[in-house]
């Protein structure tokens, strides 16, 4: 294996590990002003850049969006609109125009705990993992499904610099077979769903960065197993 190849696998899992934990915070908890800062960083829009869509503009559209935000910060107001937009998009009172949960998508009655939820729960077992909150929280909401990413992510950067080169192939693919099997599957949809907000000062538009990621993600994890595991 070439160090050119070796420094780019670097590079991809570094920045892997980095989305998934920001996208994580973000759609797990209330926004401050650390985590918008994070958010407009440079590095955030060049991650966004090596890991979105190819042959889209989405990439681009990220990292004007995230210039858009640094420069709507020095607004003091700004920060209470996007803590008020997300209670209103993940929390209520009221229903979600789109709710976070896998499970919700794959059921027309539209309920919590069903199927999708238990092979969710199943697969967090399998790498040893259940979330906070076990038996009584929906293991498939967006911020676990994220979290349990960058666990993962965390481990095939770990594996890496290790030489552990059985483990890295292991969460590669597991990390792969879930973005097919469940994430790539619901947000979509839950995307579609968030255009119907009625606001968009943050959320709409990184739920469509996030959809882009997670494309391309599946894409370059292939990539990766390929070439070099």
């Amino acid at each position: 294996m070439n160090q050119q190849i070796r420094d780019a696998v670097e590079l991809m899992l570094n920045d892997r590990l980095f989305l998934y934990s920001l996208m994580h915070t973000l759609f797990g908890r209330e926004p401050d002003e650390e985590l918008l800062g994070i958010l407009t960083a440079p590095h955030t829009g060049e991650a966004f850049e090596l890991l979105s869509e190819e042959n889209t503009d989405m990439p681009a559209r990220t990292v004007r969006f995230l210039a858009e935000i640094r420069e709507k910060q020095k607004d003091p107001l700004f920060l209470e609109q996007v803590k008020d937009e997300y209670t209103r998009l993940f929390i209520g009172p009221g229903s979600l125009v789109a709710p976070p949960w896998e499970s919700v998508y794959g059921q027309q009655d539209a309920l919590l705990f069903q199927k999708s939820t238990l092979e969710v729960r199943e697969v967090y077992r399998h790498f040893g993992l259940l979330p906070e909150g076990y038996p009584h929280v929906a293991d498939d909401s967006l911020a676990l499904e994220l979290h349990f990413m960058a666990l993962l992510a965390q481990r095939s950067l770990d594996a890496f610099y290790a030489g552990r080169e059985e483990e890295l192939a292991r969460t590669l693919t597991g990390s792969s077979d879930f973005l097919k099997k469940h994430l790539l599957v619901w947000i979509p949809k839950f995307t579609e769903r968030m255009k119907g907000a009625k606001s968009s000062m943050l959320y709409p538009q990184m739920c469509l960065a996030l959809e882009g990621f997670l494309k391309r993600d599946s894409e370059i994890l292939d990539e990766i197993h390929r070439d070099y595991t």
